[in-house]
């Protein structure tokens, strides 16, 4: 019996991922908030690699070649890319909220000089 089956877990709904990135919004300054809504996309469902089994996310944004989606299975947001065939195949398990995406997508830039 694996760890899935014990929990009893369910994929998020997009109700459940607007109302968690609304949450989540609501808690970043104002320069993170405009740095996310520059890179915010309107919610994406694409395939990823769990353990050899394909099953969906939603991407909530893109920067360059990177996606961040929502990791349902950690309850967070990660950051990743998707493979030739439009598929997450690597991605952590790092539990992130949007401020640390934020954080980590727009570290080696100036808040400043990417929202004017």
């Amino acid at each position: 019996m694996n760890i899935l089956s014990i929990m009893k877990w369910k994929p998020i709904t997009k109700a459940q991922l607007e109302k968690e990135v609304e949450t989540q919004c609501a808690l970043l300054s104002g320069q993170e908030l405009a740095c996310f809504t520059k890179i915010r996309v309107p919610y994406e469902p694409v395939k990823i690699d769990r353990w050899g089994k394909l099953e969906s996310v939603f991407i909530v944004a893109r920067k360059d070649e990177f996606i961040v989606f929502y990791e349902d299975i950690e309850d967070g947001f990660e950051i990743g890319k998707l493979n030739e065939f439009g598929i997450i195949v690597e991605y952590g398990a790092n539990q992130f909220t949007i401020q640390h995406v934020v954080n980590q997508l727009f570290a080696s830039n100036s808040y400043t000089s990417l929202v004017n």
